[in-house]
């Protein structure tokens, strides 16, 4: 016999299993607890239901970790689409919160500097704010907005309205926003939830806030590509990317991805010529705002002249680094399976497929140093609100492919689209949780076909408690699509249609996975004969209430 064997699942539980030859509770009144019994009292009778003898103990935990990078541009355009995020981000996190994993929440710029070198300057001409080699060079950022520097009321404004409290930034030395095993590295913020009359914790919502409003003063050359790059590798974010967490890079931008090889930094300088269409091509011709574009796109019609341009693509000569490199190195640091990046970008984008016709506008003229990229979409409200045309975020998103119902794996949102922010963050989390798959590292006992466990809500600050109230399982429908699907979550189309019909407030599944390559054997989330895979339905696919997690105890061998 065996004490509890913990890990942690999609549905927010920390699932508590049981190894060894059991006595078997009653499925579906699985255990006799006395009503109003005290924690001891009711883990004793739990012990009591699975037939454990104290002293033959093999304990093993396991805790589902999800790192969650978001990388803000903070060049001066960026200051609405800022406190856009920052308004939306509490039912983001929030959601986050309801899949009970462990979490750390950071923030990067795009500023990624122009220079050739530490200590260059370009001189005449340059942004004060571009004039440096390193930028803010991929470091988390936990300077609350109060203290950033900015050009524009608008950002004043938004800080002073949604950080009115300074004090929300981590207290424990890091540069991050965490919660793990319910416990926050930030002020608590507790506040009633009128639609759950549960005690919420808005503390980290109001640190995301108080750090995310990065401020709109940093350079208009924007890497965010390069940025994530030293990101991930920057001994300055040391112990936020976690050993065999799940992995989210979550872009904010309204330009596209301006990362130069380090040996064509040159060409970033900020000095230009007056060049008319019959000069060469030559990178000084244009201002550093258009330079970008106009050095790494060929279109069928000449990138020297004011013009609807078709047929683009990418240049053979192009100044950037390939996006080809940044996709590898995210894949150097997580598989696919645990990497989620998304992005809120402008839409449309440049699509290089012939198909599409890679269609831009570019105005001004006639010399090249007055041409400008128009805008590629606009807010339908406030003509202020623009993106600039992109297609190397694009690029990279269509790097990951799409699932076997043809949604992109990577889901790209639009940037200009403000008020749809919410259905925006709420995809990339729906996304997210398929990569958070709910495994037992077991084969599962059953009676008569049925799972042996004991399922129920337990406060997410005390996950290892015994449920006040038990789960019955669900119908053998529900739980076969469970089974049959390769990416088994609450978001899934077929579960939602198979469960639907549930009577029950709440039930749960714990099955063994019909595909081979769901909770592998051998992983630390598979056994050795595993492959199980749990969820919790509720009524009206509803979320766990407010400040709750799912416990599972689970028999088997």
């Amino acid at each position: 016999m065996s004490r509890p064997l913990l890990t942690r699942t999609l549905t927010g539980a920390l699932l508590s299993l049981t190894v060894g030859a059991c006595t078997a509770p009653q499925v579906g009144s699985p255990c006799p607890i006395p009503t109003n019994a005290d924690a001891e009292t009711r883990n004793k009778a739990v012990q009591q239901c699975f037939g454990l003898i104290a002293g033959n103990s093999n304990d093993f935990r396991l805790k589902k970790d999800v790192d969650i990078l978001f990388v803000i541009d903070n060049s001066p355009s960026m200051s609405p689409k800022q406190k856009a995020l920052a308004e939306n981000i509490p039912k983001f996190i929030q959601k986050i919160d309801s899949f009970g994993v462990n979490y750390h929440v950071g923030i990067v710029t795009t500023d990624v500097g122009t220079t050739v070198s530490d200590g260059a300057t370009w001189g005449a001409g340059s942004e004060p704010s571009c004039d440096t080699f390193s930028g803010d060079d991929g470091r988390l950022q936990d300077i609350t907005c109060d203290k950033r520097n900015t050009v524009s009321p608008e950002a004043s404004n938004a800080c002073a309205t949604l950080c009115p409290d300074n004090r929300f930034k981590p207290t424990d030395g890091t540069k991050y926003i965490s919660k793990i095993d319910g416990k926050t590295n930030v002020p608590t913020d507790l506040k009633l939830d009128s639609a759950t009359g549960q005690m919420v914790d808005y503390g980290p919502t109001n640190a995301f806030k108080c750090m995310a409003l990065v401020g709109d003063a940093g350079c208009g050359v924007e890497g965010p590509l390069e940025a994530v790059k030293r990101a991930i590798s920057n001994s300055a974010n040391t112990g936020f990317i976690r050993d065999n967490s799940v992995l989210a890079v979550i872009f904010i931008t309204d330009e596209d991805d301006c990362s130069v090889k380090a040996s064509r930094r040159s060409e970033l300088n900020p000095g230009y010529r007056n060049c008319n269409a019959a000069q060469p091509d030559s990178y000084d011709c244009y201002k550093v705002d258009y330079r970008c574009m106009a050095r790494s796109l060929t279109c069928n019609e000449p990138m020297t002249t004011a013009s609807a341009k078709t047929g683009c693509k990418e240049r053979v000569d192009n100044f950037l680094e390939p996006v080809q490199t940044y996709y590898d190195a995210l894949l150097k640091v997580r598989s696919a399976d645990k990497l989620l990046v998304s992005g809120i970008w402008t839409l449309p984008n440049i699509d290089t497929a012939a198909s599409s016709g890679g269609k831009v506008t570019i105005g001004g003229g006639p010399l090249t140093s007055d041409l400008r990229r128009e805008a590629a979409c606009v807010n339908s409200t406030n003509s202020a609100v623009v993106g600039q045309p992109q297609f190397r975020m694009s690029q990279l998103a269509n790097l990951f492919g799409k699932d076997s119902d043809g949604i992109s794996n990577a889901p790209q949102l639009n940037v200009c689209d403000t008020a749809n922010y919410p259905a925006a963050l709420d995809t990339i989390a729906k996304t997210l949780e398929k990569k958070l798959v709910p495994c037992l590292p077991i084969t599962l006992k059953t009676v008569n076909g049925q799972p042996i466990c004991l399922v129920g809500d337990v406060d997410s600050a005390t996950p290892d408690a015994v449920p006040e109230k038990y789960f019955p399982t669900c119908s053998t429908g529900c739980c076969d699509a469970w089974a049959s699907t390769s990416t088994p979550s609450l978001a899934d189309k077929g579960i939602q249609a198979a469960c639907a019909g549930e009577t029950t407030d709440a039930c749960y599944c714990a099955i063994k996975s019909k595909d081979p390559n769901v909770c592998k054997a051998g992983t630390p989330e598979g056994g050795v004969n595993g492959g199980v895979v749990t969820g919790v339905w509720r009524k009206n696919n509803a979320n766990p209430p407010a400040g709750k997690v799912v416990n599972f105890r689970c028999v088997g061998y």
